[in-house]
């Protein structure tokens, strides 16, 4: 989910304070070289003038003409357009570099540097690059972070000796330990400081001969190399996937497009090319920007903070939503017990959060615990609940669940997909259909026999249905309530093989829900069958007057429709004129009603018990059920009207 406000963010750095995990703050350049702060300000470190804590973006005091921005314990500076360095927050040992050791809730001047081309602020000191390649450091110095071979602490700069050629600069303050970094030219990079044993001189990194771009957090490094990856080592917090410590180099996950890096003491950020920022590591204040925070909002992987603007395609699952973006990443957000958000937890989120590892998909499907999403390439990766083995992976049971995207299983040519309450499935190019789940009795996918000609799937709670070229219908799987349309019903009629739907031969698209069935047909009106136990059938008639159906009945008064959609119990439909009706449980309707204050839409969902609705400019809203938080809207209140989704659009 995005930082609250930042939609044009051009650089990010994370800052801590000497191991408390809890007492992070985070900054972000604007375009318009203004900067915003959010965390922790007790020292003022927020820069804007108090000392109160903001979990939200909080405007930088006096700053129009910044062009870098760096933040240590308890102080933050910025690199200004003429050269200088102003810094703000705790000036303990000196680390506002104003010749004083008086804090300041405001920006001061940093002395006697004025052409300075690059910042960087560590626990307890600071450094910054000249124009000629050298550095100058000030601030604390018990472990020779200030690297002028000495452990005296200084208020002004001083030079770092024996560095000529820099490039690029980080500063950090570790357990016990302070440290410097600088990367050299040849790409490689020297360090100093680091404590008793470390050197109040600079001595170079074995192994890294690539890096663009160094960072320093609490006693962790992250490099950032000339492919986009990022590599880590040190203590923890290295966002690979766990929270284990590493002496050498591993990659962070799923980041491939890296053009920055910022390490905070218990936490690191990402900027990638699209804009998007990820964020890992310690999020008990919500350090990592998503709105989230607490013991269980720590991510061992990186979790999307950027604003989301460019939604191109949504599904709702059970009791969760996701949203498929213009540069083919995917956000979810809601219910997560099961890992159906994809973001690498298991704790729910009331705001999208990114699924992991994604970056090439075309489209998505939710499932009523699990998500699925097409790649480029026609493989698919699903997550989230796999008890049936609704994910294709191969496995099943209790513990099979992923809460980050598993590859199906034999599937590369597909072209589009559908997630049930217990199966999926996927359409091949050559209009052949393969499911894997529970009503399939297979972890991996299977062909559905006597289906060549395809080109549109559903799934619903234990059935599918196919949208032949020919415009018919076919559908299999459980018929207990007639949902498989071939004028039988009962358990006895279940199908494992694909029966003909009667009467529709201009099909021009399908929906599943729960228990029942909707084809669109090409005179824009709907017909339904199956389940009419909540009206879902849309006939204007309770389950008294008009029971189950097992052949196809038409929906009250729609002949504009352009799309439909079903969920559990419900079912909505796009008209024309951007304006979306439903009918149903949850609608409290047994025919179709307008849902207010949308006349816009262009594409819709119903999952569980809530609805989506995608807009033209990009914004999505919601309604229904939000006891997990599936509306997006930052609470837990239920809607009957739609409300805007966070992040998405202006």
């Amino acid at each position: 989910m995005g930082v609250a406000g930042i939609t044009d963010a051009s650089a990010i750095t994370t800052g801590g304070s000497s191991g408390q995990f809890d007492e992070g703050h985070s900054c972000a350049l604007h375009q318009n070289s203004t900067i915003s702060c959010w965390g922790y300000n007790l020292y003022g470190q927020l820069g804007n003038g108090t000392r109160d804590n903001s979990w939200l973006p909080e405007k930088v005091v006096g700053i129009t003409d910044a062009t870098a921005i760096t933040t240590g314990n308890y102080h933050s500076c910025t690199l200004r357009q003429n050269g200088n360095i102003s810094c703000w927050g705790s000036n303990i040992g000196g680390r506002l570099g104003d010749g004083s050791d008086e804090g300041s809730l405001v920006p001061v001047g940093v002395v006697g540097i004025t052409d300075a081309t690059a910042i960087a602020a560590g626990g307890g000191h600071s450094c910054a690059l000249h124009q000629n390649g050298t550095i100058s450091c000030w601030g604390n110095n018990l472990y020779g972070e200030l690297g002028n071979g000495t452990r005296d602490a200084s208020s002004v700069p001083v030079k770092v000796v024996e560095i000529t050629d820099a490039t690029a600069i980080t500063t950090s303050d570790g357990a016990f330990t302070g440290y410097s970094c600088a990367l050299h030219q040849d790409g490689t990079i020297s360090c100093w400081g680091g404590g008793d044993f470390g050197s109040t001189v600079p001595v170079k990194i074995v192994g890294i001969t690539d890096a663009t771009a160094i960072t320093a957090g609490y006693s962790h490094f992250c490099a950032l190399h000339q492919d986009g990856t990022i590599s880590c080592w040190g203590d923890n917090f290295l966002g690979n996937g766990t929270y284990d410590r590493s002496l050498v180099p591993v990659g962070v996950a799923s980041i491939t497009d890296a053009t920055a890096i910022s390490a905070g003491d218990y936490h690191s950020c990402a900027l990638q090319q699209n804009g998007i920022i990820s964020c890992w590591g310690y999020n008990l204040y919500g350090q990592l920007g998503n709105g989230q925070s607490g013991d269980d909002a720590d991510s061992s992987v990186p979790v999307r903070v950027a604003s989301i603007t460019d939604a191109t395609a949504i599904t709702a699952g059970g009791s969760h939503s996701c949203a498929l973006q213009q540069n083919d990443t995917i956000s979810c957000w809601g219910f997560n017990a099961y890992g159906q958000l994809g973001n690498g937890t298991g704790g729910g989120s009331l705001v999208p959060v990114g699924v992991v590892g994604i970056t090439d998909a075309t489209a998505i499907t939710a499932g009523d615990r699990h998500s699925c999403a097409l790649h480029q390439d026609g493989t698919i990766s699903c997550w989230g609940n796999n008890f049936s083995g609704q994910l294709g992976d191969g496995q099943s049971g209790d513990d099979a669940d992923s809460s980050v995207p598993v590859r199906v299983v034999g599937i590369t040519d597909a072209t589009a997909i559908s997630a049930g309450t217990y199966r999926s499935c996927a359409l091949h190019q050559n209009g052949t259909i393969s499911c894997w789940g529970n009503d399939d009795s297979s972890s991996v996918p299977v062909r559905i026999a006597g289906i060549t000609n395809a080109v549109a799937i559903t799934t619903g709670d234990r059935h599918s249905c196919a949208l032949h070229q020919n415009d018919i219908i076919s559908c299999w799987g459980s018929n207990t309530n007639g949902q498989l349309g071939n004028g039988q019903s009962g358990d006895y009629a279940n199908s494992s093989v694909p029966v003909r739907v009667t009467g529709i031969a201009d099909a021009t698209a399908i929906t599943a829900g729960g228990g029942h069935s909707c084809a669109l047909r090409r005179t824009g009106t709907i017909y339904c069958w199956g389940d009419n136990s909540l009206s879902q059938l849309g006939t204007g008639q309770n389950w008294i007057k008009q029971p189950d159906s097992s052949i196809p009945v038409r929906v009250k008064g729609i002949t504009d429709a352009t799309a439909i959609t079903a969920g559990d119990v419900r079912s909505c439909a796009l008209h024309e004129d951007g304006t979306i009706s439903c009918w149903g449980n949850d609608d409290s309707s047994s025919v179709p009603v307008r849902i207010a204050g949308i006349t816009n839409a262009v594409a819709i969902t119903a999952g569980g018990s809530h609805s989506c609705a995608l807009h033209k400019d990009g914004t999505i809203s919601c309604w229904g059920n939000n006891e997990n938080g599936q509306l997006g809207d930052g609470t837990t209140r239920h809607r009957s009207l739609p409300v805007r989704v966070l992040g998405f659009g202006g």
